[in-house]
């Protein structure tokens, strides 16, 4: 147990060098560019992965549609969180991005019946009002913001969808499969003005992109393997204090109180919505995993 979590801990560490990445080349491309590169290098890690163990990528058959869907989904998700991060400051953009799970879990009540709670349903309230606190309004809306919640929405949205998926694969070819699908969904709209000039630090930026997702995506995998995802889905929060750390050390940034208040509120919604039972705390945790598949 004490292995998986110091696991999923470092995966919660390299998180930040990617988002950080991420936020270095929103400087010069689109956040459709950023997350196609992304995609595009993690889908070709795997390949080389799969080749270098004598594994076989195995597409899932069947539900081909519902993959399409899902894997949509997920990169809408993933290009919005890419986009808030080179708006606000690392910590903003990921802690909006923790909505998924209360997210998740109000569509889980309204699509697949859940018993409304009174954990989740408090979980849900204390996490609204952070994202008041985080958005506030009357100060003039931060587009970065809107954008970070609004790739919290989809994810969750992605993680409620996820409950009613027929097919099964191993890690390895669900990261290649959703990798290279989402890349080919991202070509048209990150590929329309041209291809991007293959700059050494472009270049390096693509290598960052894909080796870091899907080291964490193995990490967690790993993790999840030896640690009951009840036990690591707390460890999801983790993610904000790193990502805090990262973008005051790297790139200078801070979060005002209001701020600071939101992102705390967020953390405790979602944790005041663990409270129930271990199927709420997998859901939780499986926010963590899909930012790698």
């Amino acid at each position: 147990m004490r292995v998986g979590a110091g696991l999923l801990i470092l995966a919660m560490l390299l998180t930040p060098a990617v988002d950080g990445v991420a936020k270095v080349l929103s400087a010069d491309h689109t956040p459709m560019t950023i997350a196609f590169l992304r995609y595009l290098g993690a889908g070709l890690v795997a390949l080389l992965a799969a080749r270098a163990g004598g594994r076989r990528i195995v597409v899932p058959e069947g539900d081909r549609a519902g993959q399409l869907l899902r894997t949509a989904l997920l990169v809408a998700a993933m290009t919005a969180l890419i986009a808030a991060l080179g708006m606000v400051p690392m910590a903003k953009a990921v802690g909006g991005f923790l909505v998924a799970p209360i997210v998740s879990g109000l569509l889980g009540i309204l699509v697949w019946r859940e018993p409304p709670t009174a954990p989740r349903l408090a979980g849900a309230a204390i996490s609204c009002a952070g994202a008041a606190l985080l958005l506030r309004p009357e100060a003039g809306l931060e587009p970065g913001c809107l954008f970070a919640l609004l790739g919290g929405a989809l994810l969750g949205t992605y993680l409620a969808a996820t409950r009613g998926a027929r097919s099964r694969t191993d890690a390895l070819s669900t990261l290649a499969v959703q990798s290279l699908l989402g890349a080919l969904l991202l070509a048209p709209f990150a590929l329309a003005g041209g291809l991007p000039s293959p700059t050494p630090g472009l270049l390096l930026g693509a290598l960052g992109l894909g080796a870091g997702s899907a080291a964490c995506h193995f990490l967690t995998v790993a993790a999840y393997q030896r640690a009951d995802a009840a036990v690591l889905a707390p460890f999801l929060y983790f993610n904000l204090v790193t990502a805090t750390v990262a973008g005051f050390l790297f790139f200078g940034e801070t979060v005002d109180r209001g701020g600071a208040l939101g992102l705390l509120a967020i953390v405790a919604g979602g944790l005041v919505a663990l409270v129930p039972a271990a199927g709420s705390r997998a859901r939780q945790a499986l926010a963590v995993r899909v930012r790698f598949a």
